[in-house]
C-alpha cells in the first residue's frame, strides 16, 4: 500500500530575535519524501545561518540521490564546532521516508523522532554510532496510513521552564499532548499549530528559545480526476468517460456539453441546482457517481481567481458555487490529473491566437501551474 506524507511546520523565533535559529526542508517526490531539520547553536542571524547550512546540504544531497549514510557523513563533517564550548554549532535530523512505508532518521543532539500509531507512541530504537567524529543515533522504522510523525527543537520541551514546568514541559508531557489530540480529520499543519499554541502558552508569550515543530500525517494519497471540454474526435468520447469513471478518488465535470457526453454514457440524467449560481458563475449540476459538476471555461477561470487571492480562512469552504466548491475539491487533492478535451468552443477563442491554442488550454495550464506551486501533483493529458 502506497503512503502519502502530508507535512505541516510551526517556528517562532526567540524572544527579540528577528530570525529562527532553527532550519527545517521537507522534499516531497512521487516515491518517497526527505525531511531535514536542524538546530543553530544560540539564536538569531548566526544561528539561522548555520542551521540554513545545515538543511541545504543535505537536502541537496539527498535530492541528488546520494544515500543517506554518506549524506550524515558529509554533513557531520563539515559542521563547524565551537572552539570555547567545544559542541559542534548546529544539530540535525535527516529523514527518508519512502513511499512504501519504511522510514530511516539519522539524529545528532535534537530530541528523537516520536511516532504516533493508533493514539499511542510507539518505541524507537535507536542504534548509536560515530560518524564524521559526531556520535548519531539512527532510528529504522515503518508508516501506514494513520500513523504520525513529529520532530520538534529543544525550544518545546523547555517551555514553561521556571513556570508551569520546573525543568520544562518535557518529552513525556508532550507525547500525551500529541497522544490525546491526533484524530483523522486534522492535518498536519493543524497538529503543528496546536503544538505552536501550547508552546506560546507556556512561555507566556513569545518564547525564550526558538521554536520549531514538524508534523508528518501518513496517510493514503487523495486522487482528483477533472475532465473538461469533448475531445476533438467524437469517437474518443467513450476513451475519455471512461478514464474518468476508471479514476481513483474524486471526480469533476467541467462544462455543459462535457457534462452531456458524460451522463449519456453512463445512462444517468444531469439535475440542475439553480441555487448554486451567482452573478459570475453559472449553477451546479448533479450526475450519480460525480462528485462536482459545474459549467466550463468560466467557472475554471473564476476558481483559478479564488486560488490567486489565496485568502485567509479558506472562505471558499463556506460558499456553494461551482467555482468555489472546485477549489475546495482542488485544494483537498494531493495530485489532480486533467482530462482536456480540444474541441474548440468558438465563444472561448481568441481570434489572435493559434487555432490549437484555445482559452481553456491556457486556463488549464495556468491553473495546474498554480496548484504545483501549491505542492499538488498535476497531470494534464488531451484529446
Amino acid at each position: 500500500m502506497k503512503v502519502y506524507y502530508e507535512f505541516g511546520l510551526k517556528q517562532m523565533n526567540k524572544r527579540g530575535e528577528e530570525l529562527c535559529g532553527d532550519s527545517v526542508e521537507f522534499t516531497l517526490k512521487p516515491d518517497a519524501a526527505t525531511l531535514v531539520f536542524s538546530d543553530g547553536l544560540g539564536s538569531g542571524v548566526k544561528a539561522s545561518i548555520l542551521s540554513t547550512l545545515t538543511t541545504r546540504i543535505a537536502t541537496r544531497m539527498l535530492d541528488g540521490g546520494l544515500p543517506l549514510d554518506e549524506v550524515v557523513r558529509t554533513v557531520s563533517e563539515t559542521l563547524p564546532t565551537c572552539r570555547v564550548r567545544k559542541i559542534a554549532y548546529s544539530t540535525f535530523s535527516i529523514g527518508q521516508l519512502s513511499s512504501e512505508g519504511s522510514a530511516e532518521f539519522v539524529v545528532f543532539d535534537n530530541p528523537p523522532p516520536l511516532l504516533v500509531r493508533g493514539n499511542k507512541a510507539q518505541r524507537l530504537d535507536a542504534d548509536e554510532h560515530e560518524v564524521g567524529g559526531k556520535r548519531v543515533s539512527r532510528y529504522s522504522f515503518s508508516l501506514r496510513p494513520g500513523d504520525w510523525l513529529v520532530l520538534v527543537s529543544d525550544g518545546v520541551l523547555n517551555a514553561g521552564i521556571g513556570g508551569a514546568y520546573r525543568l520544562g514541559w518535557g518529552w513525556e508531557s508532550l507525547v500525551g499532548y500529541v497522544e490525546n489530540h491526533v484524530h483523522e480529520s486534522l492535518s498536519a499543519e493543524g497538529m503543528a499549530a496546536k503544538l505552536a499554541r501550547v508552546v506560546e502558552e507556556l512561555y507566556e508569550g513569545p518564547p525564550g528559545d526558538d521554536v520549531s515543530i514538524a508534523v508528518v500525517k501518513a496517510r493514503r494519497k487523495r486522487m482528483l480526476t477533472m475532465l473538461i471540454g469533448p475531445p476533438v474526435e467524437k469517437q474518443s468520447d467513450a476513451r475519455v468517460v471512461e478514464a474518468l469513471m476508471s479514476a481513483h478518488g474524486r471526480r469533476v465535470v467541467c462544462g455543459g456539453t462535457t457534462a452531456r457526453i458524460v451522463a449519456r454514457f453512463l445512462g444517468r440524467p444531469i439535475d440542475v441546482d439553480l441555487e448554486t449560481g451567482t452573478e459570475s458563475v453559472p449553477p451546479t449540476g448533479r450526475i450519480e457517481g460525480i462528485d462536482l459538476v459545474t459549467e466550463g471555461t468560466l467557472t475554471v477561470t473564476r476558481a483559478l481567481e479564488i486560488i490567486r487571492q489565496d485568502a485567509p480562512g479558506e472562505p471558499w469552504k463556506l460558499k456553494v458555487d461551482g467555482a468555489n466548491r472546485l477549489v475546495d475539491l482542488l485544494y483537498e487533492a494531493d495530485a489532480v490529473k486533467v482530462i482536456v478535451g480540444r474541441a474548440m468552443n468558438p465563444a472561448h477563442q481568441n481570434p489572435k491566437l493559434p487555432r490549437n491554442l484555445s482559452l481553456k488550454t491556457q486556463v488549464i495550464e495556468v491553473l495546474a501551474e498554480a496548484l504545483r506551486r501549491k505542492g499538488k501533483q498535476v497531470e494534464i493529458e488531451y484529446y
